[in-house]
This record gives C-alpha cells, sequence and structure tokens, in this order.
C-alpha cells in the first residue's frame, strides 16, 4: 500500500487516483457502470450465440480435432497479441474510442463467418475477430478500473464481470434456437446485428474518458492541435490511429514496462496470472468440447448449448449478489479454495453419463468461479493503481487470451490421441495443482511482510 501511495507525485497517477473520488464534478460512476456493462452484454450475446456452434461448424467444414483448436486457439492468439497493446494506448488515447472502433469492427467482421468456405478462411476470420476482441475487454476494464474507489474494486468488477456472463449466457440458449430454426447463417447474422446495437450504445451514451478528466482538472476539453490533454503523455489529442509500426513499438514497450516487471516479479500477482492462465483450459473443456462430447451420451449440440448457458448465467448471478465477497473476506484463501472446486468439476465431467449430472457439474464450476474470479480481478485493480491501469489489464487479460490460445490446440491433441475424457481429467488436475502453487507463491508475501 506504500508504494501506492507513493505514487502521488505522478500528476498523471493523481489524474487516475481522481477519476475515483467523490469531488462535485466526478461523473456517475454507476452510470458509466451500467452503459459498458450493458454494451459488453450486448456484445457478448452475439458472441455466445456463435460459440458452441464452431466446433459443429469447424466439423463440418472437415476439420479434427487438432484444427478445431486451432480455430478456436486463432481468436486468443490475436487477442493475446494485441490486449497489450490497446490496453496500454487507452493509458493515452480515448477509451470510448478504442472501445468503439472494437465494436464496430466485431460488427464487420462477423459476416465474414458466413462466407468462409473452408477451415483456413475460418481460421482468418477468427485471427481478425480477436483483434476487434483486444479492443473492448482490457480498455472497458481500466475504465472501471480507474473509476472505482479503494475498497470496492471486487464488488464493482464483479458487477461488470456479470454482464459479460449474463450476455455470454444468454448467447448459447438464442444460438441453438436460431440454429434448429434457421442454420448457422441465421447465427452470424444475429452475431452482426448485436455487435452494431452495441456501438450504437456506446456512441450515444458514454461520456469520452477525455471529457471526464477535463472536467476533474478544471480544463477545457483537448482540441486536435491545442493543448497537450490531460491525458497522460498524449500527443494527439487523445486521438486513436493505428499502425503497424505503432503496434510493434508500443509492444515493445509492454516488455519493458513497469507493469509487466510488477505482474511477473511480485510472488502474489504471478500467483494471480497462473490461476488465470490455468483455469482457462477447463472454461475451454466447457465451450469448445462439451458440444463435441454430448453427442457421445445420446445428447444434442442444443444440449451442449444449455449446459453452458446454466454456467454461464449461474457464475453471473453468484458474482452478481455475492461479487464483493472478496472485499470482505481473505482474497488469498478463496483463490485455492474455487480453484479445488473447479478442479473437481472437471474431472467429474468425464464421468458424467446424462443430462443432469453435466448440468450439476456446470453448476459446481460456477460456485467455484464465485470464489476465484472477483478476488483475481480485485488483485488486479490494485496492481493497476502502482503500474498504470490499462498496461496491467491489457496483459492480464493476455494472459487469459494465451490460455485460451493453447488450451484448445493441447485440447485438440489430447482428444484425437486419448478421447475427451482424458483433457478433462488433465484439465481439472493443472487447476488443482495451480491452487497449491498459489498457496506458496502468496505464502511468501505474507512471510516477506512478517518478517517486517
Amino acid at each position: 500500500m506504500n508504494k501506492i501511495h507513493n505514487q502521488n507525485h505522478n500528476p498523471d497517477r493523481n489524474c487516475q487516483h481522481n477519476l475515483s473520488g467523490n469531488s462535485p464534478g466526478n461523473p456517475d460512476k454507476q452510470r458509466i457502470l451500467l452503459i459498458l456493462s450493458l454494451c459488453v452484454f450486448i456484445s457478448l450475446a452475439g458472441i455466445g450465440i456463435v460459440v458452441p456452434l464452431f466446433s459443429v461448424y469447424a466439423d463440418n467444414l472437415g476439420a479434427s480435432g487438432l484444427w478445431i483448436g486451432i480455430v478456436f486457439g486463432a481468436f486468443a492468439f490475436s487477442r493475446t497479441v494485441f490486449m497489450p497493446y490497446f490496453g496500454s494506448l487507452s493509458d493515452r488515447c480515448d477509451k470510448k474510442r478504442i472501445i468503439g472502433a472494437g465494436l464496430l469492427l466485431y460488427a464487420v467482421i462477423s459476416l465474414g463467418y458466413i462466407i468462409s468456405g473452408d477451415v483456413l478462411a475460418l481460421v482468418a476470420v477468427r485471427l481478425v475477430h480477436g483483434i476487434s476482441s483486444a479492443m473492448i475487454a482490457p480498455v472497458a476494464m481500466a475504465y472501471l478500473g480507474e473509476i472505482a474507489s479503494p475498497g470496492e474494486e471486487a464488488g464493482f468488477m464483479a458487477k461488470f464481470q456479470a454482464a459479460i456472463l449474463f450476455g455470454f449466457g444468454a448467447g448459447p440458449l438464442i444460438g441453438g434456437y436460431l440454429y434448429d430454426l434457421s442454420g448457422f447463417k441465421a447465427a452470424f447474422y444475429s452475431l452482426t446485428l448485436l455487435s452494431a446495437v452495441a456501438f450504437l450504445v456506446l456512441v450515444l451514451f458514454l461520456p469520452s474518458e477525455l471529457k471526464i478528466r477535463s472536467e476533474i482538472s478544471g480544463d477545457a476539453p483537448p482540441v486536435a492541435g491545442g493543448p497537450k490533454s490531460v491525458v497522460k503523455n498524449s500527443d494527439s489529442a487523445g486521438k486513436f490511429r493505428f499502425s503497424l509500426k505503432s503496434v510493434m513499438s508500443r509492444i515493445s514497450g509492454i516488455l519493458s514496462s513497469e507493469a509487466l516487471r510488477l505482474l511477473f516479479k511480485n510472488p502474489l500477482y504471478a500467483g494471480v496470472l497462473l490461476v488465470t492462465f490455468v483455469t482457462e483450459f477447463g472454461m475451454i473443456g466447457l465451450l469448445v468440447f462439451i458440444p463435441l462430447y454430448v453427442p457421445g451420451i445420446g445428447l444434442s449440440p442444443g444440449a451442449a448449448g444449455l449446459i453452458i448457458s446454466l454456467n454461464v448465467f449461474s457464475a453471473g448471478i453468484l458474482q452478481m449478489v455475492f461479487g464483493n465477497i472478496a472485499d470482505r473476506r481473505g482474497r488469498m484463501y478463496l483463490v485455492p479454495l474455487g480453484c479445488l472446486i473447479m478442479g473437481a468439476a472437471f474431472i467429474a465431467v468425464s464421468c458424467a453419463g446424462s443430462l443432469t449430472v453435466l448440468l450439476l457439474l456446470a453448476l459446481l464450476h460456477a460456485a467455484g468461479g464465485l470464489f476465484v474470479y472477483p478476488a483475481l480481478n480485485a488483485y488486479m485493480v490494485e496492481a493497476g493503481r502502482i503500474a498504470g491501469m490499462g498496461a496491467v489489464m491489457g496483459i492480464y487479460n493476455s494472459v487469459r487470451g494465451v490460455g485460451d490460445m493453447i488450451a484448445p490446440v493441447i485440447g485438440g491433441i489430447i482428444i484425437d490421441i486419448y478421447g475427451l475424457g482424458v483433457y478433462y481429467h488433465f484439465s481439472g488436475i493443472a487447476v488443482i495443482m495451480s491452487a497449491f502453487i498459489f498457496i506458496l507463491l502468496s505464502g511468501k508475501i505474507v512471510s516477506s511482510a512478517k518478517s517486517r
């Protein structure tokens, strides 16, 4: 905490800190939370519509288990590469512009799924889709992280996380219905429509971050060619400009940044990133491979949508109601407890022989996530106050993206060689092991504090 307070000499960090204060000029935090949550809810509902269908869609195009993994991994690959860039860029430019550009690209690229005639074309579309996704999640989280007051990080982020989960949970139910009604094209058109609606909501109702900062600082809103804006180190009045040279330059800067050093050298934050990475193996098992698992026990792909939706909806409800548990209870204990629950649920999937059992396991996984994810998010908000909210959230989401990228490829290889059941054993054991490693890493922080 002392390290946080020692940053107060930096006027840029003071600007960040004031965003979470209660000054008369401070914008309505709940209104911003609502707008961002609504935009993410709408766009994630569109993603949720098509995610359970991708495995079947790729399978219809002749993809093996490995290629199905590559289709999913392509999205995660480009998303992972670009998230640190856009996260760091959001510390310099207006976050609203970056999120809006991402949502607009979402709407356009979604049409590419319809015209994809083979697996390679599908991979190409997924790569571009991943770039657009990188412009939304870490930047929205950074926006919210800056307006959240100390002591309310977990509760604030839990509400946003709930919007993500509710949107993603609604999608599979809608997607299953649209697929049964009109096939794949109807689902992909729905993704385009919902992304466009989310873009309009953002443009019409979310206040510009530059305007917020200028109101707090008492300066006039920055204009092109005028004085430098209050957004730190901005040399372009907060304008969002994209080029390959700027991408490579910023990624190079991130690799040597304070945020990267903090997250990987601090044992506690390194433990958070480890758990974030490993738990994605279980999520991939749910989102990617459940649609391939359920036909083996006599269920239709629509049942997979029901399982995914129940998991995501219940996780959203739990985090909405109990999300601030990480603000009131020991975060160091909640993370390993949740990992043990989630790991046990993954292992048990390989033994499930009915829809009822799979639905119960989906609920158990959601209960484990209640303990894990709000605590992880809260730790990252704390780190963001030290090393830059956008940079930290970009790295945090990139680690999750690396898991999303690697897990389906490894899963595809395991499934091709050993079968689906072995993958669920593998992912469950990995999550349980991460709980014990987190305990060891967080214990170093506790021991260091006591020695002082």
